[in-house]
């Protein structure tokens, strides 16, 4: 299916006079009742289910797209509304250019969750959202989309919420390095990476702490003598030494980027893993975390 075909040119409000993103989400709402489209529940508690979700936070995008949503319950269709401000509309730290405004049934719908995913790709690319919120015309906007000529498959994808801009250590790297990078930047799983660009291992933060416990002391079933032990002692002394291919883990579970999203979660479950890293053709191009699964998925 075509994103386009799913785009009715009565929904989309070019130059929108909202000043704020609630101005906006109100504006959209209108134009859904001004033209009829049939939902058996008021305008207020339409009003209310979108707003509810936007209490949860992260529909606004850097990029300056904003997608606020709701499910509704006793809605079986996928209706979508779209807002082109007059002005940027300021919003936290940066600024809404474009809002798609999509509502849907209460059950957690495929085709919805792709719909999102859609239009997040597309709004980074710069030159195609630039030519989408610069349209003269509520048409003009549904002809860039047409012509961007993007799927949007039935089956929800690996691919549509892994996150492809990913860290990653070399085999090099030591493991103050490593450690550094889990620190800095909030990680707690890192692919290894050798310099001819192969997937070569895998390193959390548990395995930095394993190297800071005696050998010994991770056999014995009584703690008590870890009182008299000092914490990450031997790590201390040879983080600038040891070097991240010593203490990396051998990749033992890939996912491809066509797998279901229902597989990965299957996988999550089964492995009691935090992270699976995504290739394809033996490459790694992402990595899928369970949060994705409950932000991207569950409280999408």
């Amino acid at each position: 299916m075509k994103l386009s075909s799913l785009l009715n040119p009565e929904l989309v409000r070019i130059k929108a006079s909202g000043k704020t993103k609630d101005e906006l989400i109100d504006e959209l709402i209108r134009e859904i009742y001004r033209t009829r489209q049939y939902i058996l529940l008021s305008e207020q508690k339409v009003r209310e289910a979108v707003l509810e979700r936007e209490q949860l936070g992260g529909t606004v995008f850097p990029n300056g797209l904003a997608t606020p949503h709701a499910r509704l319950e006793g809605f079986s269709d996928l209706l979508i509304a779209v807002a082109i401000p007059a002005q940027p509309v300021q919003y936290e730290n940066t600024v809404i250019r474009m809002m798609i405004l999509i509502l849907t049934s209460q059950g957690a719908s495929t085709l919805y969750l792709n719909t999102l995913s859609a239009f997040a790709k597309l709004s980074k690319d710069a030159e195609q959202f630039d030519r989408l919120c610069a349209a003269a015309s509520s048409q003009g906007f549904v002809q860039v989309i047409k012509d961007c000529n993007i799927d949007v498959m039935q089956t929800l994808l690996v691919g549509s919420i892994m996150h492809q801009n990913f860290m990653s250590l070399s085999p090099e790297h030591t493991i103050k390095e490593a450690a550094d990078m889990f620190y800095k930047n909030r990680l707690s799983y890192l692919p290894v990476v050798d310099s001819a660009g192969e997937f070569a291992g895998e390193l959390t933060v548990l395995d930095l702490f394993a190297v800071g416990i005696p050998d010994y002391a991770l056999k014995l079933e009584n703690l008590q003598f870890l009182r008299r032990l000092e914490p990450f002692e031997e790590l201390l002394k040879k983080e600038h030494d040891i070097r991240v291919r010593q203490v990396m883990k051998p990749v033992t579970l890939t996912i491809k980027e066509d797998a279901p999203v229902v597989e990965g979660i299957m996988q999550f479950i089964r492995s009691n893993r935090r992270h699976i890293p995504v290739v394809k053709q033996g490459k790694l191009t992402g990595i899928v975390g369970y949060m994705d699964i409950l932000h991207k998925v569950l409280r999408a």
